[in-house]
Formats: structure tokens, sequence, C-alpha cells
């Protein structure tokens, strides 16, 4: 029984009453034919009463058009008979009473041209020349008919192809030991040494690309460490340092340090 005339897709006149549990009656006003839960399920002699609050389902007519009504703790749920396929839910409310809950009309939609960049994506970004070759060939199963499309430029192929640049060629080659040496500051450190150290002096020969690290407690002893570094590769590698390349730092730049250099002949 339902009240609302826009559901019935056929109506006709019908006479008669209802009684409901607590003893109050209402007038029918016609029979006719609806449909519910998006027209999944189609329901015949449906009684049409103006005065009912609300819309009743018959349980019985249910099973009678061939489903089954399943009725649970927190809901219930209408079943095809012949398959088991579901068409209908319902939930339990207070006054132990279940509502079903009607479906609105959805549809899900892919587009062509959607689908063929899915392949595209699918096989590793193949090129859509190869792509259509294996659609036409059928080389896949159930890969579906593709054209090439005429906006057929992916975003992440071109960026897949990008070279990196090559970096400027050097404009001087160390042909010896401590010709050249390449050096830098780092610090502070979060986590200090066990000596309390929390900066190093990192030094590389161009030439052989030996490394040095030397560790200091505080920046200003730059100038201390690099002189203790001059000394130690000179009694390793018998030899002096001709030029020094740093990322010309406040702590190489100083006075001191410009006249180690003068003093020691060491370009920069």
């Amino acid at each position: 029984m339902i009240r609302d005339k826009r559901r019935f897709e056929k109506l006709e006149q019908h006479g008669g009453s209802v009684k409901f549990g607590n003893n109050d009656g209402a007038k029918i006003v016609g029979r006719g034919i609806t449909k519910i839960n998006d027209g999944k399920i189609r329901l015949e002699e449906v009684l049409f009463v103006i005065e009912l609050k609300h819309s009743l389902l018959s349980v019985s007519q249910i099973c009678d058009r061939g489903h089954d009504a399943i009725f649970k703790k927190h809901g219930c749920e209408i079943r095809r008979a012949n398959n088991g396929r579901l068409v209908a839910v319902g939930t339990r409310i207070s006054k132990n009473l279940y509502t079903l809950i009607e479906t609105s009309n959805g549809s899900c939609l892919l587009g062509k041209e959607d689908e063929d960049w899915l392949w595209h994506k699918r096989l590793g970004h193949i090129s859509f020349d190869n792509l259509v070759k294996i659609s036409s060939k059928g080389a896949i199963q159930d890969i579906p008919s593709i054209k090439k499309s005429p906006n057929s430029i992916c975003s992440s192929c071109q960026k897949g192809k990008l070279t990196r640049s090559t970096f400027k060629t050097k404009e001087y080659y160390s042909s010896k030991p401590l010709e050249l040496v390449h050096t830098d500051l780092c610090g502070p450190m979060r986590t200090q040494s066990l000596n309390g150290d929390k900066y190093f002096m990192l030094c590389i020969d161009d030439y052989s690309r030996m490394t040095w690290i030397l560790f200091l407690k505080h920046k200003s002893k730059a100038l201390e460490k690099f002189e203790t570094f001059k000394n130690l590769a000179k009694n390793q590698v018998g030899k002096r340092i001709k030029c020094l390349r740093s990322n010309r730092g406040g702590e190489f730049i100083l006075y001191d340090f410009n006249e180690f250099y003068h003093k020691y002949g060491i370009r920069k």
C-alpha cells in the first residue's frame, strides 16, 4: 500500500477499506502497478490509500513474485530466488520496523578515449602506434578496439624522455697530486663528536680524489686546521699544495687566511 499517486505506472479505481493494528481504518481509493528500488522490483495489485502515513510492503507478495525476503537483527535483504542476486536492502529502525533503502538511478560511464589511455598506461606507456597494432591483431586477451587519438601526447612520457643538460667542461685539469685541492667547511652539526667537535673541514685532492676530514670545535679554528692539513699532506705525498679551491665562504677569505696564502704561495 502506498499513498503517493505519482509512483503508480498504472492505476485504476478500486473500493474498499483497510484496518491497521491500532484498529484505525482507511479508505482504499485505487489499485495499480508500481516499481520500487530504481525499477528492480515490480509490484502489482498495489493499493492506493491516501490516509496512509507510510508506504507498506507485503512480504508475501514479494515472495510470490520470485524473491526471497531475509530478515536479520539489524536489517533485511531481498534477493532473486533463482540466482540469489541482491535487489534491495532494508534497515531496522525503532519500534521494530524495517524500512526499505531505495537507491537512486546512477550510471557509470567510461569514455572510449579514457579506455585508450588506460591501456596505454597498463602497457608501460607504450606508443599509440604499437598500441593500435596490438589491438588490431588481438595480441592481448580482452583488449578493446583502439584507435590513435589526435591528442596522443602523454605528459608522463614527455617527462620520462627528458635528458639532463651536460655540465660545463672543466677549465683546468690537475696533472699532479696536490696541484689543486677542493675544500669546504661544514657545520655546526646537531650531534657533536666524542671529542666535542661540531664542525668538519673536507679536503679533496683533484688529481687522486684522496679525501681528508678534519674536525673542529669552533669555526674560528679553520686556519689552524688547514695549516695542519698542509703539513700532513706534504709529509704523506711529498708535494706542496699549489691551489686551493673553496666556495669563498667567510672563513676562507679572512685577512689571516689571505696572509697564509701569500706566505706559502698558494693560489685561490
